[in-house]
Formats: structure tokens, C-alpha cells, sequence
């Protein structure tokens, strides 16, 4: 369920954070729109920053047991051989579990902070973030797509998905 006054905010790591699609749910509905930054509704009592599924690496890993608590050092380096980049510049967030494994979420630090960045400057703080793969309805026995005619993304499972690559009809 979508809490009430909750602004979703839609953005690609790899553009300028200039400028992003949005939604603004309150009493009265869900009000799409799109514009710069500085446009976007202030007040909302919550924000989600929903990122482009190419701009998230969803990959499992049998991490240490360690406890509750795993370093962000730890989670980039049990990624790392799956990266073309220093794990230093990434982001992993453990998403859950699956068949034994840790399922993780790896994203590009400095591009999200600088996204996080452009919208506290406008008087946006971001709440949580989320990948748009794994927005889409969880089909059990099946997959989930979301296509504009040119390039999409997929669900296949509780933590798992993907971008599609570019195509037509």
C-alpha cells in the first residue's frame, strides 16, 4: 500500500540530475508529472527515489556469517569480481535471501549522490531507494515486464530482474 502524501520521484543514474519524472500520491490520487528539479511538489511527508533498472546490478552472493551487521566494505567486495569497477565506487545494499544466497543491489555511489545531492539543494531529502525492476507485481510461476516499445525491464523473482535491452515491437 502507497502511504498517503508520498512523492516518488524517477530517475537514471547515468543522466544529469537536472530534470525526472514523478508521482505525487495524496488524498485525492496519483498525479504524475515531469520537469526540473525545483519543479518538483514540496511537502510530501515521504520520498522514494526509483531508480532505472540498468542503473542497478541485481547479482547473489554467499557472503561470511558475520551477524546481523555487514561493512559496506565487505558487500563491495564480494562483488567485485562481477564489477568492472573499483568497489570502492559502488554502492551494495543486501536485498534478502535466496536459495542460501544473499541477494544484492549494486549501484554507482558518486551518481547517486549527486542525485541525492540535487534534490536536498532544491529541499528534497530522499527517504529510501528503490531499483523500478523490482517495482513491478512479483508473478509467481511467471515474469513481470514493463516495455515502452523501445526498452524495458523484467521481474522474475522475489529479488531478481533486469533492463532489456533496445528493440522494437
Amino acid at each position: 500500500e502507497i502511504p498517503v502524501n508520498m512523492l516518488r520521484i524517477f530517475c537514471s543514474l547515468s543522466a544529469t540530475p537536472a530534470s525526472c519524472r514523478w508521482v505525487l500520491f495524496n488524498d485525492a490520487g496519483a498525479h504524475p508529472g515531469a520537469g526540473a528539479l525545483a519543479q518538483l511538489p514540496p511537502g510530501a511527508a515521504r520520498v522514494e527515489l526509483v531508480l532505472a533498472a540498468s542503473d542497478v546490478l541485481l547479482v547473489r552472493a554467499r557472503l561470511p556469517s558475520t551477524g546481523k551487521h555487514r561493512s559496506a566494505a565487505l558487500l563491495a567486495y564480494a562483488v567485485e569480481e562481477r564489477l568492472a569497477s573499483d568497489p570502492d565506487s559502488t554502492q551494495v545494499s543486501i536485498l534478502g535471501r535466496l536459495d542460501g544466497e544473499d541477494v544484492l543491489a549494486v549501484v554507482d555511489r558518486s551518481r547517486l549522490q549527486a542525485w541525492r545531492d540535487a534534490l536536498a539543494a532544491v529541499g528534497i531529502l530522499v527517504d529510501s531507494v528503490h531499483c523500478e525492476t523490482l517495482m513491478l507485481p512479483l508473478q509467481y510461476g511467471g515474469w513481470s515486464l514493463c516495455w515502452n516499445g523501445q526498452e524495458g525491464h523484467v521481474r522474475i523473482g522475489e529479488f531478481e530482474g533486469g533492463a532489456t535491452d533496445c528493440g522494437d515491437r
